[in-house]
């Protein structure tokens, strides 16, 4: 919704961030939760990988898991861009979005 208002920044302009540190703060300890929580899911997933070896599927009386094999095909751009500049040039496409990042000062 905001980028409906505000989709373009003027260049090289700045505001003082005033009553926010606290916010920025709780952010940054939100990120690392979910940084620790994620961590362990993956460890979860490892563990349950490793207890399933080389079988597509798994269950038990309140989960059923699949791990299968995926083939997926996918376009070398940074190789089409290179070799042919002219096909990248006519089928690139072009995003415009605004970056939101935060960085302790």
């Amino acid at each position: 919704m905001l980028g409906q208002y505000f989709h373009t920044a003027r260049k090289a302009s700045a505001v003082k961030l005033v009553g926010f540190d606290e916010k920025l703060r709780r952010r940054e300890e939100i990120l690392g939760s979910i940084s620790e929580l994620q961590e362990e899911q993956k460890q979860i997933e490892q563990e349950v990988k490793l207890f399933m070896k080389d079988n597509e599927s798994a269950s038990s009386g309140c989960f059923r898991v699949s791990w299968k094999n995926i083939d997926s095909t996918k376009l070398d751009t940074e190789r089409i861009k290179a070799e042919k500049p002219e096909l990248y040039a006519d089928y690139g496409k072009t995003s415009h979005y605004r970056r939101f990042e935060v960085k302790t000062a």
